[in-house]
């Protein structure tokens, strides 16, 4: 996979490019992203808003899921969220749970700076017959 080809195509994606998000490492099966967090992004009482933390988590699962040779896309996701961040560094790890030729599923786990866990994003995406390669 060539990282260059890769970060030109998903530079498109002005909410994360926007957001500020940076992918740390990616494959089909594992892709790591991570943000920190400007003041754009907070809650009411300052603390990482809830939508910030799942654009971050679906976007890490756009990266992973395209790696598979198909472009994919959200069809729904169960978030749960277990605490406000400490900091506003956060880290997001979308883990391959399966895949089929139309389906993909993901966990994705987002933590603080503190290695916290903040948040789980269970993600099924549709694999469309488009082939996308990053080679």
């Amino acid at each position: 996979m060539d990282m260059d080809k890769l970060k030109e195509f998903f530079k498109n994606d002005t909410l994360a490019q926007t957001m500020g998000i940076e992918i740390v490492q990616a494959s089909f099966e594992k892709t790591v992203c991570k943000m920190v967090v400007s003041d754009n992004f907070l809650n009411a009482k300052g603390g990482v808003h809830g939508g910030t933390i799942y654009s971050l988590a679906d976007y890490t699962f756009a990266i992973a899921s395209n790696l598979g040779g198909k472009l994919s896309v959200t069809l729904d996701a169960q978030v749960t969220y277990f605490r406000p961040a400490k900091d506003r560094t956060l880290l997001a790890t979308a883990n391959l749970i399966s895949s089929t030729k139309h389906t993909c599923n993901y966990n994705i786990s987002v933590t603080d700076g503190e290695n916290r866990l903040i948040a789980t994003v269970i993600v099924n995406g549709y694999r469309n017959d488009i082939d996308i390669n990053f080679d």
